[in-house]
């Protein structure tokens, strides 16, 4: 359909329908219109502008047609239906509810009571539906999780009711700091989840951060001392599937907690251009924060571009640290190198850390190579 065809039809349709008390006046004015989401007034299908206006143009010449046979008035809606259940057949067994109670009963099933934003059920919906968009038409969405910091704490020392009001002035507060096309859920407990259509990562980061210094500005919650961390994770750079886009942005929250909370930490896009292998070699650190060696330390896995470990100290993410292997090589020499924590997960009484490294020294490189090529080999 050319662009000339397009605007004919949009002229052809808004004279026709835009009076429908059941369609969306934003929807509907020359200025701003989308074909797309005005057949979505009718019918729940995921159609691209191109296609929802080849429908439109067929549902016109219905709705003309049932006119001229049955001599007398045919609502839209009558067409429509006659439509996609008939000529095509896109719709099967469609339920015919009245409006109002159809409103009512999506409220109930997709609201959530105390903070009246979407819940969960409706946010596994929103995610599948902007996931297949997105990766229909190659663009980019973000999601971003919001955790109240030492929220426990508030239940138990103020009460759950003072709890159930932080709850709902940061629901307020979110609404007010997001865009029109943004959906914000309430993901569980003291968690919520913002679905960010074409929205890229630095721009997630931005409107996180945008809603934290909105918090901080906010006279209840700066009384209150009160404050959030978050992580976020963009498709297709951290992620090319829903789950592991949400476990993303749950692992960068996780990151924030860790590394101080009040935070906003994004998932970084993974990078598997190494080899990883199961090495324990002997590891002693210094952090640059404190300058205390720590010796007795097994790698978990090592890399060209970095070392897997596990330890008792508590470091944060970022945290610099200075690194000597003493048996990487088959001479037992000590190999040095330098590099920076990227992410942190605590287990149990230990903490496992991900370093990456500045540069990799070239007896490591080496003996790396070495175990490449004997993988390759095997």
């Amino acid at each position: 359909m050319t662009t000339h065809d397009m605007a004919s039809l949009r002229n052809r349709l808004l004279d026709q329908v835009a009076t429908s008390s059941m369609i969306s006046g934003e929807h509907v004015s020359r200025e701003v219109f989308s074909f797309s989401k005005l057949l979505g007034n009718f019918v729940h299908l995921e159609l691209s502008e191109e296609e929802a206006a080849l429908h439109w143009g067929n549902i016109l010449d219905t709705w003309r047609m049932m006119r001229e046979k049955m001599g007398r008035e045919v609502s839209l809606h009558t067409a429509i239906a006659d439509y996609f259940t008939g000529s095509i057949q896109l719709l099967e067994t469609p339920l015919l509810v009245d409006m109002p109670v159809f409103k009512q009963t999506i409220q109930i099933a997709m609201v959530d009571g105390l903070t009246g934003l979407f819940n969960r059920r409706y946010m596994d919906v929103v995610l599948k539906k902007e996931f297949n968009r997105c990766e229909r038409y190659a663009k980019p969405f973000s999601v971003c999780i919001i955790d109240i910091d030492n929220f426990k704490q508030i239940n138990d020392t103020l009460g759950h009711p003072f709890g159930d009001r932080v709850l709902r002035e940061l629901a307020l507060l979110i609404k007010d700091s997001v865009r029109e096309e943004d959906v914000v859920c309430r993901y569980g407990g003291e968690e919520f989840l913002l679905v960010l259509p074409e929205t890229e990562e630095a721009g997630a980061f931005r409107l996180a951060n945008r809603i934290r210094n909105a918090l901080k500005a906010n006279r209840f919650f700066r009384e209150q001392k009160i404050s959030f961390s978050a992580g976020t994770a963009t498709y297709p750079t951290a992620a090319r599937e829903i789950d592991e886009l949400v476990k993303a942005a749950d692992r960068a929250l996780y990151q924030a907690k860790y590394s101080g909370k009040d935070r906003v930490i994004s998932a970084q896009p993974e990078r598997r251009r190494f080899g990883r292998f199961s090495e324990n070699w002997q590891l002693t650190i210094f952090a640059h924060s404190n300058g205390e060696p720590l010796s007795g330390i097994k790698t978990q896995n090592v890399s060209m571009g970095g070392v897997q470990f596990e330890c008792a100290a508590n470091y944060t993410v970022d945290t610099c640290l200075d690194m000597v292997f003493s048996d990487a090589d088959s001479a037992s020499a000590e190999v040095r190198t330098t590099g920076h924590i990227t992410w942190v997960k605590k287990k149990q009484r230990n903490y496992i850390y991900g370093v990456s490294f500045s540069d990799t020294p070239e007896m490591l490189s080496l003996r790396l190579g070495e175990l490449e090529k004997t993988t390759q080999e095997a």
